[in-house]
């Protein structure tokens, strides 16, 4: 038995809970150990006016390769904690500036205690000028004999205006070796997710405020790998 098999046996189960309104809904069980991956793990720390300020790592893609956990947390530093009015929400909350995001690719044998892989994925404009405010919230999708990875670039700061996110598109074998494909440039978008049903019959999960939607590509996979020749087809999507 290997260390990730020994892992899932520590895990819960989960239970079916019922509601108020009598509904019932499945709850997944939390692992006694979490958090399982801390800024003070990686070195997401840094001094200011004398005291230890600690960095965040959350929201990663999850998937296994080569029967290791891969994780791509979204991670970043030297923010600053403000409170805002969310106007979507209608309420005050809390919210981070004066930071950028980027994504780190971490392994682990048993999904429990990991280390960095591969290379970071930066959106500070170093690796190109597409977006330059950071990137976010890479999800990690399997096709054919490489991984998809469809994160979030930001047009603008953090929390510093809308029409700020773009949906950013990379490849990797390896996840030591990664390549960027462009941006969907032409409407604002996050935390989307390919769903391939067959080579000639893929779909995408985009999030427009407040839904989810469910969109068929017409160009199929050209239409992810080269975001920019398809903007027609992305443009119908979000059109309609």
């Amino acid at each position: 038995m290997n260390e990730l098999d020994l892992t899932l046996q520590k895990l819960g189960k989960g239970q079916i809970s019922k509601l108020k309104s009598g509904k019932t809904i499945f709850k997944l069980s939390s692992y006694e150990g979490n958090p399982i991956v801390k800024p003070q793990d990686l070195g997401l720390t840094w001094r200011k006016n004398g005291g230890k300020k600690i960095g965040a790592v959350f929201n990663p893609g999850a998937i296994l390769h080569n029967d290791k956990v891969i994780l791509t947390p979204r991670c970043h530093m030297n923010y600053e904690r403000v409170k805002i009015y969310d106007k979507k929400l209608g309420i005050e909350r809390t919210a981070f500036e004066n930071y950028i995001s980027e994504i780190w690719i971490l392994s682990s044998d048993d999904g429990l205690k990991f280390d960095r892989l591969g290379p970071v994925i930066k959106g500070d404009g170093s690796q190109h000028k597409d977006f330059i405010y950071g990137i976010e919230d890479v999800r990690i999708v399997n096709y054919k004999d490489e991984y998809l990875l469809v994160g979030c670039g930001k047009i603008k700061p953090p929390f510093k205006g809308e029409n700020a996110d773009r949906i950013a598109i990379y490849t990797t074998k390896d996840f030591k070796e990664i390549t960027y494909h462009g941006i969907v440039g032409c409407f604002d978008s996050r935390n989307a997710v390919p769903l391939f049903l067959n080579e000639d019959e893929i779909y995408m999960l985009l999030r427009f405020y407040p839904h989810i939607y469910i969109a068929r590509l017409e160009a199929g996979i050209e239409q992810i790998l080269k975001p920019k020749e398809h903007e027609k087809e992305w443009m119908k999507i979000y059109e309609n």
